[in-house]
């Protein structure tokens, strides 16, 4: 697996992707959005993106698949759910 920048979508600059990841809400679109980012600015082969961004080789693969094929919003969703504050969750927990 050897992805370069040209294999990126081009959904978004490389200006728009920074931004994005600057207000991402959490760590895990943080990764994600660094992952694009690295890409379109200084692409290099698949296993130094994945040792950059403290993921594995087939992590970042599919985070570009799922961009590539689902655009921006693929990364603002994580796991394709909602994810709830903890204490909006005590309340469903029966014991």
């Amino acid at each position: 697996m050897n992805l370069q920048g040209s294999d990126v979508a081009g959904y978004l600059s490389a200006d728009e992707v920074k931004m994005k990841m600057c207000m991402s809400s959490g760590f895990l679109k943080f990764q994600k959005w660094l992952v694009i980012y690295n890409l379109l600015v200084d692409p290099r082969p698949l296993a130094e993106i994945a040792r950059h961004t403290g993921l594995s080789e087939s992590s970042v693969y599919r985070i570009v698949a799922e961009y590539n094929n689902g655009g921006p919003e693929s990364i603002e969703t994580i796991g394709g759910m909602r994810r709830k504050a903890w204490f909006e969750c005590v309340g469903e927990c029966s014991m």
